[in-house]
């Protein structure tokens, strides 16, 4: 790529200055040291609100990262309750969560984290759901673990025009792309289904209940669904919009594949 390729989503919230007085200046110092974030990046990720569907593999890292980074608003959306194989990979729950609904331990893990940010706990994440309360936030990040799942999720925000961070993975693999159907030239307007057209045939892709998935391998995947978010709320970098990032933890080699170029200013 050449030319500037950064993006900045739209906020529902004003950002707030962030001065030396506030209690957040010292916290999220090493934040906004970095080059292209700066004090105005670090109020720009406070006023966030991002909303993560799935609290499991993918969700953990992803939850962590942003809650320690001061997402101001983090929505978690998962129906499932926690289960002792699910402690192989999801960081983000203990063997005394066993049993309990998955947001409602994220949650509790969340704001002991980071007692600053404010947590939305949600169960499942249905067509309906979406369509009342979807446009409520400025990011989705899919941390889903069923096709049925990430359709849905997908299909929903390219139709409603929110953008959307994507990930997937299975035992040593994993895929990590950025979608948002209404992005602002010259970034390419993409969806799911730009990348992957439609879902496998039943039976035709392993599920990690078969084949396995290694608990560092969705961590891998998980902080760079977080480092994509981070850079599209502050509008730094250059995001995977148009491109899938796809891993192969076995070899340790990535690839970033290009589907949608940008265009040409």
């Amino acid at each position: 790529m050449t030319g500037d390729h950064r993006v900045r989503i739209p906020l529902h919230d004003a950002p707030l200055p962030l001065v030396p007085e506030d209690p957040d200046w010292e916290r999220y110092r090493r934040n906004w040291l970095v080059a292209g974030i700066g004090e105005e990046g670090q109020a720009r990720i406070r006023a966030a609100r991002v909303l993560v569907v799935g609290a499991g593999g993918l969700g953990s890292p992803v939850l962590l990262y942003l809650a320690a980074t001061g997402i101001g608003t983090l929505g978690v959306a998962d129906p499932d309750v926690v289960e002792i194989s699910n402690l192989q990979r999801q960081l983000l729950h203990a063997e005394g969560d066993v049993g309990v609904p998955k947001p409602d331990s994220a949650a509790a893990h969340l704001g002991a984290l980071n007692s600053g940010i404010r947590i939305e706990s949600f169960g499942a994440v249905t067509r309906e759901w979406l369509d009342a309360h979807g446009r409520e936030w400025d990011l989705v990040l899919d941390c889903t673990d069923t096709f049925a799942a990430k359709y849905l999720v997908a299909d929903w925000c390219a139709g409603a025009g929110i953008p959307l961070v994507w990930g997937t993975v299975i035992a040593m693999h994993y895929q990590v792309s950025v979608f948002w159907s209404k992005a602002p030239s010259p970034a390419p307007s993409t969806s799911l289904r730009t990348l992957h057209p439609r879902p496998p045939e039943p039976g035709a892709t392993p599920a990690s209940t078969q084949v396995g998935v290694l608990g560092p391998v969705v961590g891998q995947a998980g902080t760079a669904m977080a480092t994509e978010a981070l850079k599209l709320i502050v509008g730094f970098g250059e995001p995977l919009l148009g491109r899938v990032l796809v891993g192969n933890a076995l070899a340790q080699r990535t690839d970033v594949l290009v589907f949608a170029p940008w265009e040409e200013r």
